[in-house]
């Protein structure tokens, strides 16, 4: 069920409602915990290819990456491989309704558990926002809206960078059908093992 239109709303779409956002995550949470462990391997390692290639394109200096949690794709080789070209940074959350700020991290750091069951790094150096994020989706749509866990994380950083290249992550079966809130940003594109949306 959607709320009537308002022109209030930058996208010029209905909102859907908060109650069926938690339903959709919820389901998209399961389908995505349900992708078998073999198919997983498959297609991480396609994700973190598809990422490679399109940063071919690009001289990012700095890239946020993520650690993952709740079955999210698991990048670690190509994480490696861009370490040697780029600094990477991960995102730490300084309080309930502030933006993320970012740490530097380099693979084989070692790790300690921070918030949300979050991994992070044991020695937190601080570094300004990076110049592109890879940003895990629970789901998306085709205008490249993302799903989140319903923190508003990642909606609050962008909001105040939103020159950041902005790299949605996702299993192409979380691919899902909802509208856009006022404030949400839509990401320059989503990589999955079948490609990108652009």
């Amino acid at each position: 069920m959607s709320l009537p239109s308002s022109d209030n709303n930058k996208h010029g779409e209905p909102s859907t409602t908060a109650d069926d956002k938690r339903a959709l995550r919820r389901s998209l949470l399961k389908l995505r915990s349900e992708i078998q462990p073999h198919e997983r391997m498959y297609f991480d390692q396609k994700i973190g290819e598809q990422v490679s290639t399109y940063l071919e394109s690009f001289a990012f200096p700095s890239l946020g990456v993520y650690l993952p949690i709740r079955n999210e794709p698991v990048l670690d080789a190509l994480y490696t491989g861009l370490s040697t070209k780029m600094a990477l940074s991960l995102p730490i959350t300084s309080g309930k309704e502030q933006p993320l700020q970012f740490i530097s991290w380099t693979p084989g750091d070692e790790l300690v558990i921070g918030d949300y069951g979050i991994a992070v790094p044991k020695v937190q150096k601080p570094v300004p926002i990076p110049v592109a994020m890879l940003i895990p989706c629970v789901g998306f749509t085709e205008k490249r809206f993302r799903l989140g866990y319903g923190g508003g994380f990642f909606d609050r950083t962008l909001a105040l960078y939103p020159e950041t290249h902005k790299i949605g992550v996702a299993y192409s079966c979380l691919a899902a059908t909802f509208n856009a809130e006022e404030y949400d940003i839509p990401l320059d594109c989503i990589i999955t093992e079948q490609g990108i949306v652009l």
